[in-house]
């Protein structure tokens, strides 16, 4: 821009300089963006001009409650716009503005074309806790990705806990035995009460699945990736004590991100080093365990039980449910169809948490759960 600092909104595609954001990525964005006066969808400059606000990009049409709740959260710190509301006449000028999109699958609603043009945006913030379904290294390099971490984790634990107690109690298999003409009354099962809960990903979820169980007296050994926590629990390490944990834990839970270090993490070497009667819990993704090991150790172990909630291959996912093994034929499996997050008004509580951290950008903080270079899978 010449002598003038007028934000004419003719110039903006050629008023952004380089800066670096709180997190180390590089940014164009001049700090016009952020004076303190506003006007409707322009901001006021320090010389009197102004400049239309930066958008935050919805790329997908929610209802009108969600609607208010993005917009509430992000206030006057940015105009919010929907991508299904616009016509296609419009969605250039959309992308050059764009400083943040908030999307559950910004290839499919936007595609890589109109992606490629969000020069000036400075995150995508997933609604989903998982992003490994995304090919994330498409992605303009000047563009990091955060996900959703722990937006459902109260819902995930109860759905957890309900499992791990299903279980322990024979509860699905008392029910099949029953309708074959069996009345097992004098059939031991077990109390929670004592026993040790071994937690794969100690991050939202697996703190609420803990605090769950340690309300039914169950000690909690937990790895994560730091091998530290501020909460109370028997044991805590990283992936390099996993063997550890395996061996003395009675209910293991799996709330890990699906890495390329955590794919196919728990295969046939490491589900021996489990009790024979252990109880397995799945809520993460199905590949961080090898589901031929997995379908093999339950046919061979029959006091073992697996509770699989997250599949292999999954409609959302992959477009269809399939297994590769006859996992639901198997007494030791509890199955959900991935459903642990969905109670009422848990959509809308996402995507209130995915605004906060929109909103925390906006406001000049550091975004919450980027995902690291070293944790795309594509």
């Amino acid at each position: 821009m010449s002598g003038s600092r007028g934000c004419s909104s003719l110039r903006l595609a050629n008023s952004f300089t380089e800066r670096r954001t709180p997190w180390g990525k590089a940014s164009r964005y001049r700090g016009f963006y952020r004076a303190s006066a506003t006007d409707g969808r322009r901001t006021r400059c320090r010389d009197g001009a102004s400049a239309l606000k930066p958008v935050v990009l919805v790329t997908y049409a929610p209802d009108g409650e969600k609607r208010r709740a993005i917009a509430d959260i992000v206030g006057d710190a940015a105009e919010v716009r929907f991508w299904p509301d616009h016509e296609e006449s419009s969605k250039d000028g959309i992308l050059g503005r764009t400083r943040v999109v908030l999307t559950y699958d910004p290839f499919e609603d936007l595609g890589i074309a109109a992606i490629r043009r969000l020069e000036n945006c400075e995150l995508i913030q997933c609604l989903t806790a998982g992003v490994d379904y995304l090919p994330l290294r498409s992605l303009p390099e000047h563009i990091p990705v955060a996900c959703n971490a722990g937006a459902y984790a109260e819902p995930m634990a109860e759905h957890v806990v309900a499992m791990a107690l299903s279980a322990a109690k024979r509860l699905a298999r008392e029910h099949a035995l029953m309708r074959e003409g069996e009345f097992n009354q004098f059939k031991s099962t077990k109390r929670f009460a004592g026993l040790t809960c071994g937690i794969l990903g100690y991050g939202a979820t697996g703190r609420e699945a803990a605090r769950l169980m340690r309300a039914l007296g169950v000690r909690i050994q937990a790895v994560n990736r730091s091998g530290h926590t501020d909460e109370s629990v028997e044991f805590i390490g990283t992936l390099d004590d996993l063997d550890r944990v395996l061996a003395v834990s009675d209910i293991l839970v799996i709330t890990l991100s699906l890495t390329p270090k955590t794919n196919a993490l728990i295969g046939a070497e490491r589900l021996a080093l489990m009790k024979p009667d252990a109880i397995l819990v799945n809520v993460a993704r199905g590949e961080i365990v090898e589901q031929e090991a997995l379908y093999r150790h339950l046919a061979s172990n029959p006091g073992f039980t697996a509770c699989i909630e997250s599949w292999w291959i999954e409609p959302i996912r992959h477009g269809r449910f399939e297994i590769d093994y006859p996992f639901l034929e198997l007494p030791n499996v509890i199955a959900s169809p991935h459903n642990s997050a969905m109670t009422h008004g848990m959509t809308l509580e996402a995507v209130r948490r995915g605004a906060k951290n929109v909103r925390r950008l906006l406001d000049g903080e550091t975004p919450l759960h980027v995902v690291g270079e070293s944790d795309k899978l594509n």
